[in-house]
């Protein structure tokens, strides 16, 4: 039932991205597996609660943040300035940890304006260009319940929430549950059902000592 369930998930993905996607950018070469992606970005927001503090304002949109080299190339046409949960939807790129250091020796407050920039964001995947520093970047989001999201290995034990994988030529996710709790976000069971691992606390614990 659970591999059902995720599959017609995905069918649902799909189609949506493909009935909007036609006319939008049918001349673009966009990979499937970063359409699907963009897809489910879209969809974790309405399986996922942010606390007060994050959401007081309906008049703010809901931010998806991209950070370091970015690989969705025009993925997120179809789904920018949708609506969820009352609030527009954006989408958002940032320079990596590297460029924002060394924009930072050149101006230091413009480097402060794009790390409040990234805190803002509601979800913040982190690209493959970053993988040698998970933890640097979530770090940086630390305290500011942002559902961190990634394709690295190693992602959930360096403290990520959702890490997406490739199951044969399926793009699946495993989530952390743990890293979920600590950035005060409330992941709904309907989104939990559909992973392909999940990280608990004890084993989140065990990959900390």
């Amino acid at each position: 039932m659970r591999i059902k369930n995720y599959n017609l998930i995905i069918l649902a993905l799909v189609v949506f991205m493909a009935a909007i996607a036609s006319e939008a950018w049918a001349d673009s070469v966009i990979s499937r597996e970063y359409q699907v992606k963009a897809a489910f970005l879209y969809n974790f927001i309405k399986f996922v609660d942010w606390p007060e503090e994050k959401t007081t304002d309906a008049n703010e949109p809901i931010i998806i943040g991209i950070i370091g080299k970015d690989q969705f190339g025009a993925a997120f046409e179809p789904i920018k300035d949708r609506v969820v949960k009352g609030s527009k939807v954006v989408v958002r790129r940032f320079k990596g940890l590297e460029q924002l250091e060394e924009s930072g020796e050149k101006n230091g407050s413009e480097q402060h304006q794009q790390i409040d920039a990234i805190r803002k964001c509601h979800l913040l995947f982190i690209c493959r260009s970053e993988k040698t520093r998970p933890t640097e970047t979530i770090n940086l989001v630390k305290g500011y319940s942002v559902l961190t999201i990634a394709d690295i290995p190693g992602f959930l034990e360096a403290g990520g929430i959702i890490r997406f994988v490739m199951d044969g030529k399926k793009v699946r996710f495993e989530i952390n549950v743990t890293a979920a709790k600590r950035a005060k976000l409330k992941i709904r069971s309907q989104l939990l059902r559909l992973a392909k691992r999940i990280v608990e606390e004890e084993q989140s614990d065990k990959a900390e000592n």
